[in-house]
């Protein structure tokens, strides 16, 4: 009996000392998380080492909890995120993951553009296949940036470790005795030293309210997101945006000087779908789309020119179920598709003569079944040309007018029976565009270069019934001083409507460094609403100089259903 009474004695200590070092630090440390935090991938023009340093550091200081979750160093990281290619995805986060037997990956980006700052950051589950835990946040400087990654480690601990930690809110808007910089030292932003919006920027009765917005309306509660690519080692020409293979998808497709570039944006993702190279000496001058055969599947308009014989060889192309075929070619159009309201899309076209560089007047173009042929002529003011003019019921009385670009960049508004209506004061538009002449097509001895207007939109984006007008703004470099030379160093957009008296303002976006050479307005990401897309050129392609370009897109979701 007392043998047994010693065994259970034994048997107790022992059972206590399991326990004991169950619950010792030790091994308490073999059940910790381990998470590898890959540096934020930094999208801006300057070198912002420093801010990746200063956010990884933040994170991994916010992360870290003793005996329970362990950050695995940046070296180990820093090498396995080496053996993947760029760009980082779910899918290569649980490989970097599975490399280092990680339990969890958290990676993101920072796009800096202008004033402009997007975060886009995802932390992944690598054991387990549930959908991981992601911020989005599109702002004006860093002032609410690191709030937001403050907050996203916030929520990864409650979420993911089930840690409870005070809840930090957004700092309350005020105006800022110092401008905040968003190349300024993230901890320095979080402890709240700077915050709040750009003080009277945007003029209206809003200004000073709320953060400051992309698109200056006077109420910062409709400021929208804004995005921008990656930097293209080509000069764009052109963009337009349009379902051209039937899938019910929207792509977006680039025009360089002899290349097409097809992409879609899906997933957070700007995806190429189809490069098509063309001849060196072709000279694409502009690019539409439209389901102008009613078919479901929108043909890309591509205007040519042929710089050797100086002519033009514009050609259509449609998808066919396994690639994009020419459903014409070697036209002697130049294109241009009218994005009208009330009617749809309708595809004008103007021919190239001999001696000039247009030749009478503009058409509409219909398909025929064989091919696209003029039907109406459209009645335009004289001088006008198939790129310089837009359509619609701009004077909101029921009728159609037109609005154009003179050679002064000037807009003019005309009646449908063609008075003039408005001229404006300011100078719209600025293109880079240009047809070189040959000697038959100069009308004087200093007229050797012709530059082609920007496009121009009419539409209603926040169906309230009052048609808007929206243009290019350029700031020029060399002013409008010289025939054959022009550069753009800064942009913007502007929305107009008609007050009775003349096209008074709606809105604006903030200047952009660069020049728009083109835009277009549709759902560019596929989530619903409608986008602003503008195709920026940073260098241009000149001897010596690698061209540099981006495509950047506007959130007009904001905007519409204001009234």
């Amino acid at each position: 009996m007392k043998n047994l009474f010693n065994k259970l004695i034994r048997l107790a200590f022992v059972s206590l000392a399991f326990i004991i070092i169950i619950d010792s630090p030790a091994l308490a440390s073999a059940k910790q998380s381990t998470i590898a935090i890959v540096p934020f991938t930094m999208n801006a023009e300057k070198d912002l080492t420093y801010l990746q340093e200063g956010i990884l550091s933040m994170l991994t200081s916010r992360l870290s909890w003793e005996n329970k979750v362990s950050v695995i160093a940046r070296q180990e990281t820093a090498a396995a995120v080496k053996t993947v290619a760029p760009p980082l995805n779910e899918a290569k986060a649980r490989k970097i993951g599975e490399m280092l037997k990680a339990d969890y990956v958290l990676f993101g980006s920072l796009t800096i553009f202008g004033n402009s700052v997007s975060l886009d950051a995802k932390i992944v589950d690598i054991p387990n296949t549930r959908p991981p835990v992601s911020v989005f946040n599109q702002s004006q400087g860093m002032e609410e940036v690191i709030p937001r990654i403050n907050l996203f480690a916030e929520e990864i601990n409650e979420k993911v470790f089930n840690r409870k930690t005070a809840v930090r809110q957004l700092p309350q808007q005020r105006v800022p005795t110092q401008m905040p910089s968003q190349y300024m030292h993230p901890e320095r932003l979080l402890s709240g030293e700077f915050v709040g919006p750009e003080a009277g920027i945007g003029g209206g009765q809003g200004a000073g309210q709320g953060g400051s917005s992309f698109i200056m309306t006077g109420r910062s509660d409709r400021a929208p997101g804004f995005w921008k690519s990656k930097n293209f080692r080509f000069q764009i020409r052109g963009v337009a945006l349009g379902d051209v293979d039937g899938d019910g998808k929207t792509e977006t497709v680039i025009i360089s000087n002899h290349e097409i570039h097809i992409y879609r944006s899906e997933a957070g993702r700007f995806l190429k779908i189809k490069e098509i190279v063309g001849a060196k000496h072709h000279k694409y001058i502009a690019v539409d789309i439209a389901d102008i055969q009613k078919n479901g599947i929108a043909e890309i308009f591509i205007t040519c020119l042929n710089t050797t014989r100086k002519s033009l060889q514009s050609f259509v192309l449609e998808w066919d179920g396994s690639g994009f075929a020419p459903v014409a070619k070697d036209k002697n159009w130049y294109f241009r598709v009218l994005h009208r309201p009330e009617l749809g899309h309708m595809l004008t076209g103007q021919k190239k003569g001999v001696s000039d560089l247009f030749l009478g007047g503009v058409y509409e173009l219909t398909w025929t079944g064989s091919g696209y042929e003029a039907q109406n002529r459209i009645s335009l003011p004289k001088e006008t040309t198939v790129f310089g003019f837009a359509m619609g019921d701009i004077l909101n009385d029921g009728g159609e007018s037109f609005v154009t670009l003179d050679d002064h960049d000037r807009l003019r508004l005309f009646s449908v029976a063609g008075e003039r209506e408005w001229k404006s004061e300011d100078r719209f538009g600025g293109s880079e565009n240009y047809i070189d002449l040959d000697s038959a097509e100069k009308k004087s001895e200093f007229e050797d270069r012709i530059y082609l207007p920007h496009r121009i939109f009419v539409t209603d984006l926040n169906q309230d019934g009052k048609t808007e007008v929206v243009v290019i703004k350029h700031s020029s470099i060399s002013g409008r001083l010289f025939r054959r030379f022009r550069q753009y160093g800064s942009a913007q957009f502007e929305s107009l409507s008609w007050n009775g008296l003349g096209l008074s303002e709606n809105w604006h976006t903030r200047k952009v460094s660069g020049y728009i050479c083109d835009y277009a307005i549709g759902d560019i990401n596929n989530d619903g609403g409608l986008d602003l897309v503008a195709a920026i050129v940073s260098k241009r392609d000149v001897i010596g100089q690698k061209a540099k370009s981006s495509i950047i897109t506007y959130d007009l979701s904001p905007l519409i259903g204001k009234k």
